[in-house]
């Protein structure tokens, strides 16, 4: 029996851990927040006026997140005649210059903020980990979330299956 005991304890401990970190689908509406981008943007998280989201919450010293980038990049291009934006929040122990740094190295497409003083990443549910991106539909309802790398694919088919009501309605 004692020989067991670690192993039960370690199973019970990934348990948990799978559950923390999990996909959260139904999460309800998006947290009434406004950040300022690092163009000088305001963008007000809550009231997308019928845009589809991607918010990501991310740090430039974060290897996941840079592996993100190219996704972003291309969901980016794909989706840029329709309802939809990335807005990618840097977290509020990232540095402001190498928040810039990242973005002219990369060049990146979409828009950037830094929550400052964590405000954003709290108002957010499970933020605890880089990078943790979340789905906001047309109508201000975060759709799901995901903890880690982006699968930009399966991505691009929920954004798709999110935006398809609204190109109904405008046709």
């Amino acid at each position: 029996m004692k020989s067991r005991i670690p192993y039960l304890l370690a199973a019970v401990v990934a348990s948990a851990s799978l559950l923390y970190l999990a996909d959260t689908p139904g999460l309800s509406a998006a947290p009434l927040v406004t950040l300022t981008s690092t163009t000088g943007q305001s963008i007000d998280l809550a009231s997308p006026a019928g845009k589809t989201r991607l918010v990501s919450f991310w740090a430039p010293d974060c290897p996941i997140s840079e592996r993100d980038l190219p996704g972003f990049s291309h969901l980016t291009a794909q989706f840029a005649d329709d309802e939809f934006e990335i807005v990618a929040v840097a977290m509020s122990y990232s540095n402001t210059d190498d928040i810039q740094l990242h973005i002219d190295d990369h060049n990146i497409p979409y828009a950037i903020a830094h929550d400052a003083d964590g405000s954003v990443s709290e108002a957010f549910p499970g933020v605890r980990f880089t990078p943790t991106t979340f789905l906001i539909d047309g109508n201000g309802e975060i759709v799901w979330r995901h903890v880690g790398k982006l699968n930009a694919t399966e991505t691009a088919g929920q954004i798709t299956e999110l935006l398809q009501p609204a190109q109904l309605a405008s046709n």
